[in-house]
């Protein structure tokens, strides 16, 4: 018999990696953990900050949740520009110091975040000032993927990317679950009016810790070994994130663009809205409850992204993905009918069931980081990855616009009345139509 068969992939661990790999895979889970985590506060604590930030509205309490959202939205506007910043600079200069610089600047605004003054003390200008911090946290978020998850993908043998990328990425869900507990703990022994006059400020600032810790490894890692190389060969480029303008990696950075608008407009459909469909506005879950729930809610997210990216090794990040876009059209709105029926009759265990059916449209996040390096090489890789990912909130950042313009059709507010949870599932499939249209033009890089 003649030729060799490939070594098969084994199913369980990380084969091939170093101890160095494994360091920054943890680095970055913990920063793109911060990310989520910080960013998880405004949507969980939003039922509180709207007494906090937002003047009074004869629009009602939806419009006062719209104005917090859109400080959200600010974020993720904010985040294309940090990525190019920071991704070019990491692509000239190195990873490494880098992506320390971006982690002390989470430091520093989460802590000027918490000590921000109140619509009661200063007026509509502390809703500025909050949306300002917003603002500077999405830009300095921005550089942090690019950097972050292109120096962890450089360090991960080729074979295992897959199932790397998807711990890399079940950072955000984890975070996103953390903040919930960490929300449930103080709701628990604060009563609303003591979240509201001070209990908000505690939980910005338990946001200090996974930043320390994250420093802490990140000073211990070396320079990404694919960056030094290229860097010897002379392969690096003036101008990195200026060619990702330039034919053919337009081609390819355009249809990730199409592709990230979708699958922002489409997630954060999910993240956004699961608080305000829980609690239905004082009238469903307390905040204790339906805290606890999104939070175990999360914890199945967190597997299911470690799942979706090692599966993405053996069948292929394009493949699954159509699949489970095609999954999403048809689960999108009985999954989020589900969650309001379960909210309006009090029902936890169908609640839960609910919250892990709506969280598993997130899952192809994934693939994300493996898909996304594959698609550039090393002297662009971090201009690429960080403007590819966030770019695509130039349109999808506006999520919650969108969902206001759906539920404001007459036939849509009749059905979801005050609460919206039929617009934000429209919205969602909208995005999942988006994600498979865009992949459809890339071909499959695995490995």
């Amino acid at each position: 018999m003649s030729g060799t068969k490939k070594e098969r992939i084994p199913l369980i661990g990380l084969p091939g990696m170093t101890h160095e790999g494994k360091l920054a895979m943890i680095s970055q889970f913990l920063g793109f953990g911060m990310d989520a985590y910080d960013m998880g506060l405004v949507i969980i604590l939003a039922p509180v900050l709207t007494h906090v930030f937002v003047p009074p509205s004869k629009a009602g309490l939806a419009w006062q949740y719209v104005m917090i959202l859109l400080t959200y939205s600010i974020t993720m506007a904010a985040r294309p520009f940090g990525s190019a910043f920071f991704g070019h600079y990491a692509d000239k200069f190195g990873r490494r110091r880098i992506f320390l610089i971006t982690m002390a600047g989470v430091g520093i605004v989460t802590g000027v975040t918490a000590f921000l003054p109140t619509y009661a003390e200063i007026g509509i200008w502390a809703w500025v000032l909050f949306a300002l911090m917003r603002f500077l946290m999405g830009f300095i978020f921005g550089g942090e993927y690019a950097v972050g998850h292109t120096f962890a993908m450089e360090l991960c043998p080729k074979d295992i990317r897959g199932r790397v990328g998807g711990i890399i990425q079940s950072g955000f869900p984890f975070g996103y679950m953390l903040n919930a507990f960490v929300f449930a703990a103080f709701s628990a022994v604060m009563s609303e009016e003591a979240m509201i006059a001070v209990g908000w400020r505690y939980v910005f600032l338990t946001g200090l810790i996974p930043v320390f810790i994250a420093l802490v490894i990140r000073r211990m890692l070396p320079e990404s070994p694919m960056y030094k190389l290229a860097k010897e060969k002379g392969e690096l480029e003036k101008h990195p994130f200026l060619s990702l303008f330039k034919p053919p990696t337009l081609w390819t950075f355009l249809i990730i663009l199409v592709f990230m608008s979708g699958l922002f407009i489409r997630d954060y459909t999910v993240y956004s809205y699961i608080p305000d469909i829980l609690t239905l506005k004082g009238h469903g879950f307390d905040y204790t409850t339906y805290s606890l729930i999104y939070g175990f809610s999360l914890f199945i997210t967190v597997l299911g992204y470690i799942f979706y990216g090692w599966l993405s090794d053996y069948i292929g990040r394009r493949k699954l993905t159509i699949l489970w876009n095609i999954y999403i059209l048809i689960i999108g709105i009985p999954a989020y009918y589900l969650l309001y029926t379960a909210a309006l009759s009090h029902t936890i265990g169908l609640a839960l069931l609910a919250t892990i059916i709506v969280c598993s449209l997130k899952f192809t996040w994934g693939m994300l980081p493996a898909w996304l390096a594959e698609n550039f090489p090393t002297k662009r890789r971090s201009s690429g990855v960080g403007f590819g990912y966030s770019g695509g909130v130039f349109v999808g950042a506006w999520y919650s616009i969108y969902t206001w313009w759906v539920h404001s059709i007459p036939q849509i507010q009749a059905i979801e009345g005050e609460v919206q949870w039929l617009s934000p599932a429209i919205v969602g499939i909208i995005g999942a139509v988006m994600c498979i249209i865009a992949i459809l033009f890339v071909p499959e890089r695995k490995g």
